[in-house]
């Protein structure tokens, strides 16, 4: 007598083989184009965020339509900077700071949030303001309003995930990790602009 749940196990077993084969893929493409492929999935990720980001706290001046200026301005960030860059960085502060030196762990955290970050936030303000559309005197003024804020805020929560990503995480997986979990910052951060620009108009 067979078993009637024989049939479902084929599938089963086929969508975790797909799974399997999907991260294997990535990894290879990590290991044999990383650069682009960092790019590629930071690209998406920050689009994807954007849109959620959009939905959640709809532009007024869109009538609350999706503002794909916003999302390429997020995309394009995420491809041509945020990607590469991520990874050289994670790629230096290896080398620079190894495992084997003393009280490397902080050391790292620190170099990242106070020598990286606030440079890093500040071109990502300017450079998502100017392809918005804001132009150079608007970007100015956006940054004026909301860097010290939002430099604050990623100081008080990506301390905990830095120091998490840059001591435990594989470092070929760092700018994914990192990707996800600034995914959440990402609709945050969009969210709290938005909801700024409202008050001041």
């Amino acid at each position: 007598m067979s078993d009637p749940n024989s049939k479902q196990r084929p599938k089963k077993d086929s969508n975790d083989g797909l799974l399997t084969q999907a991260f294997k893929e990535y990894v290879r493409l990590l290991a044999e184009r990383p650069v682009i492929t960092k790019s590629i999935t930071n690209s998406v990720i920050s689009a994807f965020g954007n849109i959620v980001s959009q939905l959640l706290a709809p532009d007024p001046t869109t009538g609350g339509k999706i503002n794909w200026r916003s999302v390429f301005a997020y995309s394009s960030f995420g491809f041509l900077v945020n990607g590469p860059l991520i990874h050289h960085f994670y790629a230096y502060v290896e080398r620079v700071l190894p495992k084997d030196k003393p009280n490397v762990a902080i050391k790292r955290v620190l170099f990242d949030r106070f020598v990286f970050a606030p440079p890093f936030l500040l071109l990502f303000l300017y450079y998502v303001a100017i392809v918005e559309g804001a132009g150079q005197a608007g970007a100015v003024k956006k940054i004026k309003e909301t860097y010290w804020l939002i430099l604050k805020l990623n100081w008080a929560v990506w301390s905990f995930v830095q120091y998490f990503n840059m001591n435990y995480v594989p470092l070929k997986f760092r700018t994914i990790f990192g990707n996800l979990c600034a995914l959440v910052w990402m609709i945050s951060i969009s969210v709290l602009r938005r909801r700024m620009a409202v008050k001041q108009s």
